[in-house]
C-alpha cells in the first residue's frame, strides 16, 4: 500500500507541475489526489488538493475531499475552510451527509457544541449511520454528554439496529440466556440450550444439546405473516421442522406446527413457550391426530437459567 502511495504521488508530482497548461493535467492530478485519498495516504493526498483546487474551483467532491485528508490529520482550521467550500458548492447528499458530520467534530474540538449539534443533527437527518465513529471517535469527546447527542446517537443506533426498537422483535427475550433443562417437575436433566440474540436483535439462535439429540433454531418474526416463527433442524432423523403463527399473548409465546405419525396421518401441534418467572421458562409440546378433539403431551421442560 505505501509503494502504491508513493507511485501516485510521484504521478501526482509530474500532473501539478503544469497542470496549468491544460484541462487534463488538472483532471489527472485531482484523479491522483483522489486515489492517495481512498489508500489512506491523506498527507500526500492533502500536499496534491492543495497544488490542484483554487478558490475558484468548482468541485465539491474534491473539496470534501481534501477537508476529509485534513481532518484525519488533525488540521482543523484547514478542514473547516475546506468542508466549508464543499457545502458551500452544494456538495451530493451523499458527500455532504458526511461532510455534516466532519465539520461536527471540528467544531466539537473547537468546544462549540450548539454548532456541533446543529451539524451533527443535519448529518443524522440525511441518513448518517457511523454508529462506531459516534462511539469511538475522540473528536466527539466534547460532546458524549450533551442529551442532544445523546439522542441523534440513539437515532444512529435505531437506524443500524432497527429491530432493537420494535417492541414485537423483542416479545421472545424471555428466553434468552445459558439454561440446564429438567423434565418440568422433577430434577431429570433433559439437555442444555443457550439462547443467543443474533442478526442485530432481528433474531434468536436456539443451541440445543443433550445425550439424545442436538440441534439449533432460528426464531424471528416472519414478514409475509407478521407473526413468530422458528425454524428447527435437529439430529434426529426427520429432525427438521417449522412452527408459525407465533404469538406472545397470555405471558406465552405460543407458535401452532403440523407434522406427519408414523403412520403417515396429518398430526398437529401446539408449541408453548411460558414466561414463567425471571430465571425460569417451561417449553410444552403437544399433538393432536383427531383434529383437536384430544391432545398428546409430546414433552414438558423447565428451562431454568445457569447462575
Amino acid at each position: 500500500m505505501r509503494y502504491l502511495a508513493i507511485t501516485l504521488l510521484f504521478i501526482g508530482a509530474l500532473c501539478t507541475a503544469s497542470f496549468g497548461q491544460n484541462t487534463m493535467t488538472y483532471k489527472k492530478a485531482i484523479h491522483v489526489a483522489d486515489s492517495l485519498f481512498f489508500v489512506g495516504s491523506y498527507k500526500e493526498a492533502q500536499e496534491l488538493f492543495n497544488k490542484t483546487l483554487k478558490d475558484t474551483s468548482k468541485n465539491s467532491v474534491s473539496w470534501a475531499r481534501a477537508g476529509f485528508s485534513n481532518l484525519n490529520q488533525k488540521n482543523y482550521d484547514g478542514a473547516l475552510k475546506q468542508l466549508e467550500k464543499s457545502i458551500a458548492l452544494h456538495a451530493p447528499v451523499a458527500v455532504r451527509v458526511n461532510v455534516f458530520a466532519s465539520l461536527a467534530r471540528v467544531y466539537s474540538v473547537k468546544n462549540n457544541k450548539s454548532k456541533a449539534l446543529t451539524l451533527l443533527d443535519s448529518a443524522v437527518k440525511l441518513g448518517y449511520s457511523n454508529l462506531n465513529l459516534l462511539d469511538t471517535h475522540a473528536d466527539y469527546t466534547n460532546l458524549l454528554e450533551e442529551p442532544k447527542y445523546k439522542q441523534l446517537r440513539q437515532l444512529v443506533y435505531t437506524r443500524n439496529f432497527p429491530c432493537m426498537a420494535n417492541s414485537q422483535a423483542r416479545q421472545f427475550d424471555f428466553w434468552i440466556g445459558e439454561w440446564v433443562v429438567y423434565i418440568t417437575g422433577t430434577q431429570t436433566l433433559a439437555g442444555n440450550s443457550k439462547i443467543e440474540m443474533i442478526a442485530g436483535g432481528c433474531a434468536l439462535l436456539e443451541n440445543w444439546d443433550s445425550k439424545a439429540s442436538n440441534g439449533k433454531s432460528l426464531n424471528f418474526v416472519d414478514p409475509i405473516t407478521n407473526k413468530w416463527k422458528q425454524t428447527w433442524v435437529g439430529s434426529y432423523v426427520a429432525g427438521i421442522q417449522e412452527f408459525v403463527e407465533g404469538e406472545y399473548k397470555d405471558g406465552a409465546m405460543r407458535f401452532t406446527f403440523e407434522t406427519n405419525s408414523q403412520q403417515g396421518n396429518k398430526v398437529m401441534g401446539r408449541f408453548i413457550f411460558y414466561n414463567e418467572k425471571t430465571g425460569q421458562v417451561r417449553q410444552f409440546n403437544e399433538t393432536s391426530s383427531d383434529g383437536g378433539k384430544s391432545w398428546t403431551t409430546s414433552y414438558d421442560y423447565t428451562y431454568v437459567l445457569k447462575k
